[in-house]
Parts: C-alpha cells; structure tokens; sequence
C-alpha cells in the first residue's frame, strides 16, 4: 500500500512571526498564499486514482483537503491531529466544524477530541510531549494495515508527518512511501 502524505498548506500560524505572542491563532486557518498551494498541489495530482482520503480534523488541513480533492469527503481522524504545542492545534468541537465543513462527517469525533477526548476549557493549551505524538502514529498505523487500498491520501501537520518522513514537509508538501517500510522503522 502506497501512503501519499500531504502537510497542509501555509496557515496564519504558519506566516506568524511567534505563534503564541501576542496573537493567539486557535486552530489557524489556511491564508491565500496556502490556497494557491493547494491549487498548485491538486493540479499536480489530479490524474492519480486514490482509494481512500484520511485527514486531519483542524482547519487548516480540512480546508487544504478541500481545495486539493473537491468534492470527495475525507475520514477525519483525530490520530491524524498535530502535536499540541501551540494555540493553532487546539481544535474546535465537532459541532462546530460541522457548520463550516457541511460536507464532511464528523460522527467519529468526540468532544475535546484535540484533548485526547478529555473535557479541558477550549483556549487551553495541553502541550504533548514526543512520546504521546508516535504513540498516535503507531496507532493510526494499526488501524490501517489490514486495508486492501493501494494509494491513500493522509493529509495531515509538519511534526506529525516528520515521524514518518524524518524531516518537516513544505507547505502542501506531498511525500509518496510504502506501508511496509514506514510500519518497520517508527
């Protein structure tokens, strides 16, 4: 199974100076510079057939999905989520996200889900360590080894996708491996 890994395009957080001061970017969304990338990303690989889309479920990932598959609803996976270090990967509540994402199902997310699901005021900021990001990986890795897809999309966040591609993607960055190498080395 081939794994298509896309890191969302340029985010408000992304073009800020410092993420925490002294402007505070709540799941950030994606700026015009981060739309033409997403474009340019589509454009590059609307000829391949995917079999399945997993994405990230803050914004600025789901509105990269947007623009790069239009028209295609995406798993939303809170595995997929970044490493909860800064106000941009604090997330919204599904309810929420659904009024804005209409199309998109959000039935397999919980409340808090940024929070591991766990009731915490929605400004907090509950930094992970490094452990609890692989941990995650690993998890979402085991959840899809018995797929019989060859080409999945996963678009997620830079830290998070650096576990597999031992570097931090660009902006709508995409990295193409194999399951079974990646599975062997995290």
């Amino acid at each position: 199974m081939k794994l298509h890994l896309i890191r969302h395009a340029e985010s408000e957080a992304n073009a800020a100076s410092n993420l925490d001061n002294p402007t505070y970017y709540y799941d950030a969304k994606i700026t015009l510079k981060g739309k033409e990338q997403a474009k340019k990303l589509h454009d590059k690989i609307k000829h391949i057939k995917f079999d399945k889309y997993f994405c990230s479920p803050l914004t600025r990932t789901l509105e990269t999905f947007s623009i790069i598959f239009p028209n295609i609803s995406p798993i939303i996976d809170p595995l997929l989520r970044e490493h909860l270090y800064h106000s941009c990967d604090v997330g919204r509540q599904p309810k929420i996200l659904k009024k804005e994402f209409a199309h998109y199902n959000f039935n397999n997310l919980r409340d808090f889900w940024w929070n591991n699901n766990i009731s915490i005021n929605d400004k907090t900021i509950k930094k992970e360590n490094h452990n609890d990001i692989k941990k995650r990986l690993i998890s979402f890795l085991k959840n899809i080894q018995t797929l019989k897809d060859k080409n999945i999309v996963i678009v997620s966040h830079g830290t998070f996708l650096s576990q597999i591609t031992n570097y931090m993607l660009d902006n709508c960055e995409l990295f193409i491996c194999n399951y079974d190498e990646i599975i062997n080395n995290v």
